[in-house]
């Protein structure tokens, strides 16, 4: 009886690390091993079933993230069915690494064609609606069947908190997604309406959830709209400021404490960031600085920070020079309709926006 393996075999993992970490029997029999070998190694502990047919490393399961354990079980799902189907919300979300806030789903979401199957069906390992899934919007990344990243977006915009869904949103309009077209194809679903909002307020410019958050922050409580990522200077484009409002000479920064957390170099960085700063003002700039806890979990007190240093710094006749950034070309000349106003915009949030 041969021994009972301890580690996977290396031509197994380097399968497992080629296909994003699910490994389906067919794939493996192409590779010439047999699913009798992959469970032996599920008996001794080394792989773990998760869908019919699909595998995966049991120490990788166990080490994910609630997310990366999502995107394996999503994965596996649409890979186990017969017919084809297509992540869509969260589970195409994480599929494609857009950011993602709060707690995945219970199960993985998928469409499939309404010319099929018209209802909706639950599985033990996912949930399916049945759809007229447009022309474009359905494609391949990697083995995984999904729904375009634009389409993705506007289905989590639909039944998400709208903060959530537009930390997505700007990460998938910086990518060049057409946001207002997937929601051209939801036209008279439930929550299309929100879909349009965060389709309507996304920003290309924003580069991270946090700068987000800050933003919505100024949009959920009336205050004067920033310009994500402008460039200032005296007499060239020195720095980005993460959030500017010119006619206040007023920039904000948001600290994510990635930039400093188990980094041999975090000394370094913070110095950096005070010669930066300190130049900053020189400029004749004032600094507000947030973080993570004050963005997701306290927007009012962040809300009266910002409203603070606009109220100390009022809207001058003479904006502070800056320039707009290009994700191609670097710094380039604001026109008249990226100039924010120095005034509140008044936007509506869709009733229940925060559920």
């Amino acid at each position: 009886m041969p021994a009972r393996p301890r580690t996977l075999p290396s031509d197994v993992t380097e399968l497992l690390a080629r296909h994003r970490g699910v490994l389906t029997t067919s794939v493996a029999l192409a590779a010439g091993i047999h699913e009798g070998r992959l469970r032996r190694l599920r008996d001794a502990g080394l792989l773990t079933r998760v869908a019919p047919r699909c595998y995966v490393s049991t120490v990788n399961l166990g080490a994910a993230s609630p997310w990366e354990r999502h995107r394996l079980h999503a994965a596996a799902f649409v890979l186990s069915r017969d017919q084809p189907v297509f992540l869509t919300g969260w589970s195409a979300v994480v599929t494609f690494d857009l950011p993602t806030v709060g707690s995945p789903p219970r199960l993985p979401q998928a469409l499939r064609s309404a010319a099929f199957r018209a209802s909706t069906q639950a599985t033990q390992f996912g949930i399916i609606r049945a759809v007229c899934i447009p022309a474009g919007q359905a494609r391949r990344l990697g083995d995984v069947s999904v729904m375009s990243r634009q389409w993705a977006v506007a289905d989590v915009a639909r039944s998400s908190p709208i903060p959530d869904a537009l930390v997505v949103a700007d990460a998938a309009a910086q990518s060049g997604a057409d946001l207002h077209e997937a929601v051209r194809h939801m036209a008279g679903w439930p929550g299309v309406h929100r879909a349009r909002w965060v389709a309507e307020h996304a920003d290309a410019l924003a580069e991270s959830p946090l700068e987000t958050l800050g933003r919505f922050t100024c949009i959920q409580f009336d205050l004067p709209m920033p310009v994500s990522n402008a460039w200032v200077g005296a007499d060239r484009p020195e720095f980005r400021v993460d959030g500017l409002w010119p006619y206040h000479w007023v920039a904000s920064e948001a600290d994510g404490a990635i930039k400093y957390d188990n980094r041999s170099d975090a000394s370094r960085i913070v110095a950096r960031q005070t010669e930066r700063e300190w130049r900053l003002r020189r400029l004749g700039l004032d600094i507000g600085r947030y973080d993570w806890d004050l963005a997701s979990r306290d927007r009012p007190e962040l809300a009266r920070r910002f409203a603070a240093l606009l109220r100390d710094n009022p809207a001058r006749q003479q904006p502070v020079r800056w320039w707009k950034h290009h994700p191609d070309a670097g710094p380039i000349e604001p026109q008249p309709h990226d100039w924010p106003s120095p005034w509140p915009v008044s936007f509506v949030l869709p009733a229940g926006w925060n559920t």
